[in-house]
């Protein structure tokens, strides 16, 4: 099982965080301890977790030849589960996939998420049953696939509870797996470049701002109904929840803070913009201007 701690705004939250997570820990490892070793029963299509229950879907072949699959995360009512860049604190899914036979690489997709208060801080992630879409490429298009996942995940009421599951199953054909799959795989960002539009949205500019201490990226943002922006850097870079302000001419303005930084950061960096808007969300890859060297 892997759990981790992750960067926090301040110490006392960091300690609630990790102290949740360590006595989790703890628990499994005396779990683990308190008898002989038995033998792990097969895996199924499906497994429960913690306040949780994790299923492996398969809607058949996609047009390039890939297999379309995904991973469907059923939650308890007032639980949630977290994205792949977990917010303030949590733990965003670890995927093993070692064990599958006849695969090349799984690529995760991730529907575009939604920013909840956890009750220590800002977290990402979904507050209902959710489903990851999956591209599965086979190393032999001609023979079977069998998809194996052990998933180290975490799910949240008020603190995280860091859970998992093991499941697989051979990938086939199935009208109703794909029928579940759509409406997440339409929830997916569409990846656009900066200026291009797609679900009525478009980064026009994006840049890293200063004033003083504070420094910020800031978006321009053309088109209706925008719901949140979520920032992705490089190792070491954090950010905090977007300050959304709307302009005379239609306009929104995004000022993401940063919350944390390397302290040798100098020069441009990369960055991920996730837009999110009531017709669908896109996903921006910037390369940001230059920022002064942290002190």
């Amino acid at each position: 099982m892997s759990i981790g701690c992750f960067k926090d705004g301040t110490a006392g939250r960091a300690a609630i965080i990790c102290g949740a997570l360590a006595l989790s820990a703890a628990l499994f490892v005396t779990a683990g301890l308190a008898g002989p070793a038995v033998a792990e029963p097969a895996p199924s299509a499906n497994a429960k977790g913690e306040r949780s229950s994790i299923a492996l879907l398969s809607a058949g072949r996609m047009p390039d030849g890939a297999w379309r699959a995904g991973l469907s995360i059923a939650l308890e009512p007032g639980f949630k589960t977290y994205w792949r860049d977990p917010g303030d604190s949590g733990v965003p899914p670890v995927f093993d996939w070692s064990g599958s036979r006849n695969v090349a690489r799984v690529e995760v997709e991730w529907p575009a998420p939604r920013r909840f208060f956890d009750g220590v801080g800002w977290s990402i992630g979904y507050k209902d049953d959710v489903v990851l879409p999956l591209r599965v490429v086979a190393q032999d298009a001609g023979a079977p696939v069998v998809l194996d996942l052990k998933l180290d995940y975490a799910v949240c009421e008020k603190l995280c509870i860091p859970t998992g599951g093991h499941v697989a199953r051979e990938l086939t054909e199935s009208a109703e797996d794909a029928a579940a799959l759509a409406p997440f795989v339409a929830r997916v960002p569409r990846e656009v470049a900066v200026g291009e539009e797609a679900a009525g949205l478009a980064v026009e500019t994006a840049a890293i701002e200063r004033k003083g201490d504070d420094i910020a990226v800031v978006a321009r943002i053309a088109g209706g109904g925008l719901e949140d922006v979520f920032v992705e850097g490089e190792s070491g870079w954090y950010f905090d929840k977007a300050e959304l302000t709307r302009q005379d001419d239609g306009r929104t303005l995004a000022r993401v803070p940063v919350a944390d930084r390397p302290k040798a950061a100098a020069g441009p960096t990369a960055a991920k913009l996730t837009v999110v808007g009531k017709a669908g969300a896109i996903s921006v890859a910037a390369r940001l201007d230059a920022v002064a060297k942290a002190r």
